[in-house]
């Protein structure tokens, strides 16, 4: 069966048990199904098991735009695990809506969210997001430096 002809539901079973590249195939087609695929994958980013949470993220990601209200309410959820792939799909997707959400990371206490979302926000979040990075990493150059590493591994 070709890609652009399978369902959703099909191409949630790869995302969650294909290989990497049955898994990358599958996140590129389910992008053509867009906004209604987006409500069958969000349930993947609170997944127990990292790796369907960081295959939900990648999936997102190539869905872009219709998926981004999803992705800032996982930015916001209690468990930083499911924070951190969201934080990375939203800056991959570059849209602005997830400022606020990145900037609650920036200034919240998980480390790894600290750093992803400052790295996001140097990318999109214009010169209020540099601003507030650079607030945030004033007094903390090794935190600067990691989020420096991040961002040339963008």
């Amino acid at each position: 069966m070709e890609k652009q002809n399978q369902s959703v539901s099909e191409l949630v079973q790869k995302l969650v048990h294909g290989t990497t590249y049955e898994m990358l195939d599958a996140a590129e087609a389910v992008a053509a199904h867009g906004e209604s695929a987006v409500s069958e994958i969000s349930g993947m980013l609170v997944s127990e098991d990292r790796e369907v949470r960081w295959r939900a993220a990648v999936a997102l990601e190539r869905i872009g735009a219709p998926a981004v209200d999803t992705l800032v309410a996982a930015a916001g959820h209690d468990n930083y695990l499911v924070r951190v792939p969201a934080i990375w799909a939203l800056e991959h997707i570059g849209d602005a809506r997830a400022v606020d959400a990145l900037v609650a990371n920036l200034n919240g206490e998980n480390e790894c969210c600290r750093w992803a979302a400052a790295a996001a926000l140097q990318q999109i979040g214009g010169e209020t997001g540099r601003a507030a990075v650079e607030s945030a990493f004033a007094n903390d150059p090794d935190g600067r430096g990691i989020v420096e590493e991040l961002i040339e591994g963008s």
